[in-house]
């Protein structure tokens, strides 16, 4: 190839475990970045546990290094090889990201703070994870992502007895990254369970902490975004924010009623990754997302499926509460009179069976298991009732996904699958072929909730808007 040529033909070649859907994302994420694939050759090794990839890839080699870097953060990905100019350069995923308690950590090239830049720490406490990003104003530096095993959490208690293990667990990473403290601008969190609020980047006060602690906010692992951004901020008198937690309100006042007075239907859901996602297809669309008529169902561990009309998510099913489709981790929506039945059995306590409906339900309850990979090598080794239990998952997301375009009066410009199990082709593909003849489905696998957090502090710290006052 001539040298003063801009564009280098490379070889890549990656370890990966052979898992559902590792060539589709593996080749999804290469293109993201903006390369060429000329060549890509799979073999397996490893007794049919790994494959090796081999890749040729067409780009700027400058940038090329760092991006096949990016490719360690895809968990399916064990090992990078890089040849160049005939030299060799390799990295393995770190140990820690294969411990017993699957502890993952995944980093983006952590570099010096640039003179004058704006440096944000973003949280996002997950059910099992603790997620946390550093940026640059707009450039994301560090990602990671800890994963905590059920035996782990269960010693510290209940969901605020884990603040202490995930805020040591961050800090510790960032002073081993080379991250000091004392570059931070801000730290923001994603929210809890709120009263109701308007969507917006809000300072976390006093008030909302006193909120963020109470039994009724406690139950659910995003309220420790608020409590340990505010810990870490306190520390180093920086602010602290929250930016559209999850009880963001905007439903029409007719998805109010339940028909049980006394019992309202509330808007608890996965705001900042679903109108981030929304955003994004709207751009894709040529609109504005104020102008703009979506369903977007996210799905993780809680299933949220929302109507988003005119910048607005007008319905939404609550999981928390128990409403929509069973989750890897949550019973969803059962029939109301057995319910009480077992409620007033004598066999469980309300805690017992809390956790039955929101962390014990859903395919964990059916399978053992949360994590969908597990129930998917579990249908390949031939278990029908597994495979019955994920196509039950999605045909209820489907019926979900139904409702909100009813509630859309049937025009809707795009449908949207988001979250950790839209990496699942089997998950999603059962999904779109009962639902994409209301409109084009599109897939954002995983979730932009670090890069909304981010932008929600940024537009704060560069006056472009006011932040809010939690009341």
């Amino acid at each position: 190839m001539d040298s003063s040529n801009a564009l280098n033909v490379e070889r890549v070649d990656l370890i990966v475990r052979n898992t559902p859907g590792v060539l589709e994302r593996v080749v999804i994420h290469i293109r993201r970045e903006g390369w060429n694939i000329k060549r890509l050759d799979v073999r397996e090794i490893g007794g049919g546990e790994t494959s090796r990839m081999e890749i040729d890839i067409e780009g700027a080699h400058a940038q090329l290094a760092r991006a096949a870097e990016r490719l360690l953060n895809l968990d399916c990905v064990e090992r990078i090889g890089i040849t160049r100019n005939g030299e060799r350069f390799e990295r393995g995923r770190p140990a820690e990201r294969r411990s017993a308690a699957e502890r993952e950590i995944s980093t983006v090239g952590a570099t010096a703070k640039p003179m004058g830049a704006l440096r944000i720490l973003a949280i996002n406490p997950g059910s099992t994870s603790t997620k946390f990003a550093v940026f640059d104003d707009e450039s994301q530096t560090l990602l990671a992502t800890l994963r905590h095993s059920e035996s782990e959490l269960a010693l510290c208690g209940s969901v605020p007895g884990q603040k202490d293990l995930r805020e040591s667990a961050i800090l510790k990473y960032l002073n081993e990254s080379g991250v000091p403290l004392d570059s931070l601008d801000a730290v923001v969190g994603r929210g809890g369970l709120l009263k109701p609020i308007e969507s917006g980047t809000y300072i976390i006060n006093e008030r909302m902490l006193d909120d963020l602690r109470s039994a009724a906010a406690s139950i659910h692992a995003s309220a420790l975004g608020a409590i340990i951004a505010a810990a870490i901020a306190r520390n180093m008198s920086i602010p602290a924010y929250v930016t559209d937690p999850i009880v963001v309100d905007e439903m029409d006042r007719n998805a109010k009623l339940t028909g049980l007075p006394g019992i309202e239907r509330v808007s608890v859901f996965h705001a900042l990754n679903q109108k981030a996602v929304a955003r994004r297809l709207a751009d894709r669309l040529g609109k504005p997302y104020e102008n703009a008529r979506l369903v977007v169902a996210h799905l993780g561990g809680g299933i949220t499926v929302g109507a988003h009309r005119y910048g607005r998510v007008i319905d939404v099913n609550d999981a928390l509460a128990g409403e929509g489709p069973f989750t890897p981790e949550r019973a969803g929506g059962i029939p109301a009179i057995p319910l009480i039945r077992m409620c007033f059995s004598g066999e469980y306590t309300q805690d017992e069976l809390i956790r039955k409906l929101t962390r014990a339900g859903g395919m964990q309850a059916y399978l053992g298991t949360n994590d969908l990979r597990a129930a998917q090598k579990m249908i390949n080794d031939g278990d029908e009732f597994a495979a019955l239990v994920l196509d039950s998952m999605a045909y209820q997301v489907s019926k979900e996904i139904g409702s909100m375009v009813a509630v859309l009066e049937g025009s809707v410009d795009a449908i949207i699958l988001t979250g950790g199990l839209a990496h699942s082709n089997r998950f999603t593909g059962a999904i779109k072929q009962r639902v994409d003849k209301f409109a084009a489905v599109s897939v954002f696998p995983g979730e932009d909730e670090m890069l909304a957090l981010m932008q929600g502090a940024l537009r704060v710290l560069r006056g472009q808007e006011d932040a809010a006052w939690y009341e």
